[in-house]
């Protein structure tokens, strides 16, 4: 199903008509904007925020939060999610295995997932610009533009926010327009060719009436050499274009519409293969040796992937592999360089997003609101993943995704405002499409299913999610020092998946209609023929998530609370489609369903702001008992299998925060992260043997993460101000992926920024930065299908390591940059 733009718009519209109903006259409501109270230069900033719904102070709010200002972000070197959690601890953005940054992966206190980024996986981190969800991983590196702030909530926010939050949410919250004329413009030049223009205009068309447009266009040079063409991966460009129109009829309501085009490309994401073994399941195919245990090689199979390059591509004219990669690999130097495939690889994002957030005021204490979000994603990824001319293990791959969200908010307080609350319902509807074209061994390059040759075999999948929910939570103030807070969400997820694997899922047909097998073996009875088609399964499930916390003030500068919140994460299907289905002893012919998966976790926190607000010292501990996580583990078979299994699992840890302003204009920072996770018991693979204990190492879960950073301004005369920031962020080592069979070990590291810069009251500033001044090489992602067997698995002794692919693959982090950035605003 597709929605047309009549059905969007009567889809679209259909929460706001309903609150529209309400209003008979109209006034202004607004809008709930997190932001900063300077306080001079007399101490340590107030923060707001509406991690609850509602307008809050940080330091009165029974969360775990970290909230990071526009101007902020711009100081330590960070212009987009990704690099964003260098300076957040407990917190990892990285991208996807074998994927690289095109789809994102974010945990937080250990809480994560979608590893590989498939359409029927979800994360558990929602992420939400202007509280509409951005519902998908793929493209969701956003980059930070007009931003007024981001905020990163810590643990479960199932009550409010909703569908797949177990871990946490990011909140990115972007200027809204305002009455005034106002504008910017800034322009960045750095080493690689960096080339970056960002630009705002914000007018006011009437007295009750403005809009704001930004927009961003970004182009760099990448960072990893191709020796074939001498030409670089790990650039790209990009352009982000965002309008805004807000609409302030009367004194009680406030209409903001939203519109942005998002566009990325690039020849390949900064990739490298190593660690080349010949015997392997694919190397050994494509060159036809028989390995004891492997499937015979398929002539048919391996000749049609040797037809898609030049013969001379193989040195040996496929006569030794190991000699042929060694040729390729051989050539390599330092950590910057790949040999290259025939032809660059092509990654192209594209997404449309629309908004309309309606807020109307019932009454002086009493406050409706329809938040409605719509996105439209297109993405290829052309990728070669051995990184050379050989045609080992490549990939085309697109994908289509499109949905829609709809909440109706009612926000309310009784008791002369003691008792504040909240309730909503929330809709949810994506129709995501991925389709594949193939280059292995094991399926060659040739496909039956669509009658062509050298494109790849074909397979297809194919999702649709509807999601609905209702919720409510309300905080009551016992006393002035005593605050109580109790909520619930019921929410029920619907999926139906349907999946197409060349050569798989056979049944039997006669005259284009399914017959049953017969005989011992199962086989197709005389007039039919086992055909590759399509298998559709359908599932529900649903959850209930609380939340409740108790927050005391000691002092006007001391709060501390306690909480318990539940999260939760719905089931889906493994895409193990089989060979035969009328012999297959599985359901649904290997779609076989997972679990959804629930967790509670218990806070204790202390916020405090001493020393007349010179000193804020943030701690919050925390628990998590997982209940059936999804754990994504790999198969080697043959044919190798990617799925998801279940199993229990405890994280616990720590977070704190610390602020000081011991002088006027200087301010110091630090904070530290601390995770302890562990699986519960042996949980089983798809072959029923043990894949992970509890001595396997979580995934994307540093147990160490820490930041320093220091920010001072000097005055000059009346100029202007002279600023000068450093900040330095370390990671201890965590896995990049969650099988011991196949997880590459990151290992620790640190990344320094710098920044000074000087504004001038005219309204130009100039800056010159550094990122990463050490030019620390670091790893952000990687994957390792490769043998030998002998390989370690930490923590699953006496299990073979995999053997698949033949080559393992790292992401590679960003080297040292150095620029200067020009900006003016009025």
């Amino acid at each position: 199903m597709k929605l047309n733009l009549k059905s969007l718009a009567r889809i679209g519209a259909s929460g706001g008509a309903m609150m529209l109903a309400w209003v008979h006259s109209a006034a202004l409501a607004q809008q709930s904007e997190a932001q900063s109270e300077p306080t001079g230069n007399t101490g340590i900033a107030e923060i707001v925020v509406t991690a609850q719904r509602s307008e809050t102070k940080l330091q009165d709010t029974p969360l775990s939060i970290v909230a990071v200002g526009g101007p902020e972000l711009q100081r330590q070197g960070t212009d987009s999610l990704s690099g964003f959690d260098t300076f957040v601890p407990n917190v990892t953005i990285g991208g996807t295995a074998a994927q690289g940054n095109a789809i994102i992966n974010v945990a937080i206190r250990g809480i994560g997932g979608a590893p590989q980024g498939f359409i029927t996986q979800e994360g558990a981190v929602g992420i939400y610009v202007d509280d509409i969800l951005f519902a998908r991983p793929n493209g969701a590196l956003l980059d930070l533009l007009d931003v007024e702030r981001v905020e990163v909530l810590r643990g479960p926010q199932g009550t409010l926010f909703g569908r797949n939050t177990a871990g946490g949410a990011i909140r990115y919250v972007t200027k809204q327009p305002v009455d005034k004329l106002e504008g910017s413009i800034r322009v960045t030049a750095a080493q690689r060719d960096r080339f970056d223009v960002q630009g705002m205009l914000n007018v006011p068309l009437t007295d009750t009436l403005a809009t704001r447009v930004s927009f961003a266009k970004k182009s760099r040079d990448g960072y990893i050499r191709r020796i074939i063409d001498n030409t670089k991966v790990g650039g790209g460009d990009s352009t982000t274009l965002r309008g805004q129109l807000r609409w302030q009829p009367t004194s009680r309501l406030d209409i903001g519409l939203s519109g942005d085009i998002i566009r990325t490309s690039d020849n390949g994401q900064p990739s490298t293969s190593t660690n080349f073994s010949p015997t392997d399941l694919y190397p050994a195919a494509l060159y036809g040796v028989a390995i004891p245990g492997d499937p015979p090689p398929n002539p048919n199979a391996f000749n049609s992937l040797r037809a898609v390059a030049p013969l001379s591509v193989s040195p040996s004219g496929y006569t030794n592999a190991a000699s042929d990669f060694a040729f390729y690999y051989g050539q390599v130097r330092g950590n910057y360089e790949i040999y290259g495939g025939l032809l660059p690889d092509v990654n192209k994002f594209r997404s449309h997003g629309l908004t309309g957030i309606i807020s109307y005021e019932l009454t002086d204490t009493l406050t409706v609101k329809s938040l409605t979000g719509y996105r439209d994603i297109s993405q290829i990824q052309n990728q070669d993943w051995d990184r050379t001319p050989i045609p080992l293990v490549q990939l085309n791959d697109t994908t289509e995704i499109e949905y829609l969200t709809q909440e109706l908010q009612l926000n309310g307080s009784f008791f002369d405002n003691r008792f504040k609350w909240v309730a909503g319902a929330f809709y949810y509807w994506d129709d995501s499409t991925n389709t594949r074209r193939r280059f292995d061994p094991s399926a060659g390059a040739n496909s039956a299913f669509k009658g062509d040759v050298g494109k790849g075999s074909f397979e297809s999948k194919h999702i649709v999610t509807k999601s609905i929910a209702l919720f409510t939570q309300g905080s009551f103030s016992v006393t002035d020092a005593l605050s109580l807070t109790a909520g619930v969400r019921w929410g029920e997820d619907r999926k139906t998946f349907t999946s197409f694997r060349e050569g798989r899922g056979q049944v039997c047909l006669s005259s284009g209609a399914q017959v049953s097998a017969v005989g011992t073996p199962a086989s197709c009875p005389p007039g039919s023929v086992s055909t590759p088609s399509a298998q559709t399964v359908s599932g529900k499930w649903s959850s209930v998530s609380p939340r409740f916390s108790i927050d005391y003030r000691w002092s006007p500068e001391v709060m501390t609370y306690v909480s318990a919140a539940k999260g939760y994460k719905g089931g889906g299907f493994n895409d193990g489609i089989q060979t035969r289905c009328y012999r297959s002893p599985l359901p649904n012919c290997g779609l076989n369903e997972y679990l959804p998966e629930n967790l509670w976790t218990y806070e204790a926190g202390i916020r405090s702001d001493l020393f007349d607000r010179r000193v804020r010292l943030n701690i919050t501990a925390f628990l998590t008992k997982y209940k059936d996580q999804q754990i994504q583990l790999a198969d080697p078979g043959p044919p190798p299998l990617v799925y998801t299994a279940n199993g229990d699992s405890t994280v616990k840890g720590f977070e704190a925060e610390f602020l000081a302003s011991p002088i006027q204009d200087l301010v110091l920072k630090a904070s530290v992260g601390y995770v302890d996770a562990s699986y519960d018991n042996d949980i089983r693979g798809a072959s029923g043997a043990v894949a992970v204990t509890p001595e396997v190492p979580f995934y994307r879960s540093p147990r160490w993460s820490y930041t320093l950073g220091a920010s001072y301004t000097v005055p000059v005369s009346e100029a202007g101000d002279v600023a000068f920031d450093l900040n330095y962020g370390w990671k201890a080592q965590q896995l990049s992926y969650p099988s011991p069979t196949n997880f590459v070990t990151l290992p620790s590291y640190g990344l320094l920024n710098g920044r000074i810069s000087f504004e001038a009251t005219a309204g130009w500033s100039l800056a010159v930065f550094g990122n990463n001044l050490t030019n620390k090489y670091y790893l952000t992602g990687g994957f390792d299908p490769s043998g030998p067997t002998t390989k370690p698995t930490p923590g699953l002794t006496g299990v073979a390591h995999d053997r698949v692919f033949g080559f393992t693959m790292l992401d590679i982090g960003r080297p040292r940059e150095v620029g200067v950035e020009l900006a003016y605003k009025f």
